[in-house]
């Protein structure tokens, strides 16, 4: 019946991703598509906010196996923004492996991505059904980007690099209830299982089971100065799912660029002592919050601040905190260098992570001719590639770009 049903369109990044799927497909009727949640009033305000008062609503009153059903039966492509994805979405997740449904989601929740894998990855292959996670600011510029930079590397000078570092620049991160909800899951499930823990610690994580190896660096746990970059470098707290898929990626292509290729992440924190004081701050009071015992008083008092499901920032201020960007920096064995950006007009944690998971929605249900049909647990670069860099070229205002100097 439809093309795209786009689930947890009431909570705050799904009330985001509506009005971009309107306004760059559904109005233009470049879609069948309709919206799901569990209260029918909000469903009701949200399509009548986004002009689109026709739009079908389905009723999925939290994890249900049989309206997970239903709605993996009603669409080629279930998107969803529910969060936290560990507490709702294994049902619709195994709905649409039976069906054979594709399905893609913002979630980056590594213990239930794991989860996921392991059980429903052979029986996805075996229906069709494309899953796709992490398709928003994490984990789709860093994923991409490193497909992007590869592709100009051997283009240029007929080899892969076997490094690169990627970092974030520009843009103010907001967090919104939904994705504070999941991160505090995810800290809550590994403080209380050591195996999962170590699970999660583990910089290939989410790679195939068969493949969990290469090479690596550890993650950065400090304030540095780098020579490449020119500045302080700084823990990027959000790196550690963006390796993760970058390096699943890779296994997925069976080791394309080779088994010692390495991918960094960290975020860029300027030159002068200012500057580097400020970040060892940051770093300081982030590490105090992600990294202490969920349990005790004081991190659940910090955590107590956060914002609550459905809440996040306003129009403006989500206005404000883009553009967006990372600058990445490959080397090549024989000792070539590229220097790359990804760039996005968009800010980081709403208006662009709502386009780029509509994009990817839109690719997944229409662009089948250009990217396959091949089932199970995969990435935004091995399923879409090239297709959706054009599409959030297009229509998100996502650059994929070389520095030329």
């Amino acid at each position: 019946m439809y093309d795209i049903i786009l689930w947890g369109a009431t909570g705050f990044t799904g009330r985001q991703a509506a009005r971009y799927l309107h306004e760059q497909y559904g109005r233009k009727g470049l879609i069948r598509w309709a919206i799901a949640g569990r209260d029918r009033s909000r469903l009701e305000a949200i399509r009548a906010g986004i002009g689109a008062p026709q739009l079908d609503i389905f009723i999925v009153p939290g994890s249900d196996v049989a309206a997970a059903d239903q709605l993996a039966q009603a669409t080629k492509v279930v998107c969803s923004t529910v969060a936290p994805a560990a507490d709702y979405a294994t049902e619709m997740v195994a709905a649409c492996v039976r069906h054979g449904t594709d399905y893609c989601d913002l979630s980056g929740e590594l213990h239930w991505l794991r989860a996921m894998i392991d059980r429903y990855d052979d029986a996805a292959k075996a229906s069709g059904a494309r899953i796709l996670n992490a398709c928003g600011f994490d984990s789709i510029p860093s994923d991409l980007g490193v497909q992007f930079l590869q592709e100009q590397a051997m283009n240029r000078y007929g080899e892969y690099c076997h490094h690169i570092s990627n970092c974030f620049d520009q843009g103010h991160i907001a967090v919104s209830g939904g994705s504070f909800a999941s991160g505090l899951g995810v800290m809550r499930a590994v403080a209380g299982d050591p195996q999962l823990a170590n699970l999660i610690a583990d910089p290939n994580s989410l790679n195939p089971r068969d493949r969990m190896r290469g090479a690596f660096r550890p993650e950065l746990d400090k304030v540095v100065h780098d020579a490449d970059f020119g500045q302080y470098l700084m823990p990027f707290p959000i790196g550690g799912i963006n390796t993760r898929i970058v390096r699943r990626s890779h296994a997925l292509t069976n080791f394309q660029y080779g088994e010692d290729f390495i991918y960094e992440e960290a975020k860029l924190a300027g030159n002068g002592l200012l500057r580097k004081t400020r970040a060892r701050l940051e770093n300081f009071f982030t590490q105090l919050f992600v990294a202490g015992d969920p349990a005790a008083p004081l991190t659940r008092f910090l955590h107590g601040l956060g914002p609550k499901v459905g809440d996040g920032p306003s129009d403006a201020q989500i206005a404000r905190n883009g553009p967006f960007s990372f600058r990445m920096i490959g080397r090549t064995p024989s000792g070539k260098q590229l220097r790359g950006q990804v760039y996005c007009a968009r800010d980081p944690g709403h208006g662009g992570t709502a386009a780029m998971l509509g994009d990817t929605a839109y690719c997944l249900a229409m662009e089948r001719e250009k990217t396959g049909r091949t089932g199970g647990f995969t990435t935004t670069s091995v399923a879409l590639g090239p297709a959706l860099r054009e599409r959030l070229r297009q229509h998100a205002g996502v650059e994929f770009t070389l520095e030329l100097r």
